[in-house]
């Protein structure tokens, strides 16, 4: 069995692969900080629920979503330490966070009594 492969050795022009521009294959979501950097006015800036925290600050992606008329919120403990409550798309909310479901009790008057 034989395989022929040809290059031409000049790495300024595409190989034809599904990368080159015109391809079917799909870009990625825009990045964001904010509901500021989505190009679409119908995008807002979303962020994965378990994307964690970090000084230089976690970026979410661009996306259209219209809530359904009955929506189960997302829920998940925010960077800030309060509990984020949202209807957004699966997976997602409106602003950084550590993880999925609610912020820990922060140690308020229960704390300690019978």
């Amino acid at each position: 069995m034989i395989f022929l492969c040809a290059c031409n050795g000049d790495s300024s022009n595409g190989d034809g692969g599904v990368t080159e521009a015109g391809s079917d294959v799909p870009t990625a979501p825009p990045k964001c900080a904010g509901d500021f950097d989505c190009p679409n006015a119908g995008s807002k800036c979303w962020f994965a629920v378990d994307g964690g925290c970090t000084v230089q600050g976690v970026m979410g992606v661009c996306m259209s979503f219209t809530p359904p008329d009955k929506c189960a919120p997302t829920v998940a403990c925010g960077c800030d330490g309060t509990t984020i409550s949202v209807c957004a798309p699966a997976g997602y909310v409106d602003r950084s966070s550590n993880y999925a479901g609610p912020c820990p009790d922060d140690g308020g008057t229960d704390a300690g009594v019978d």
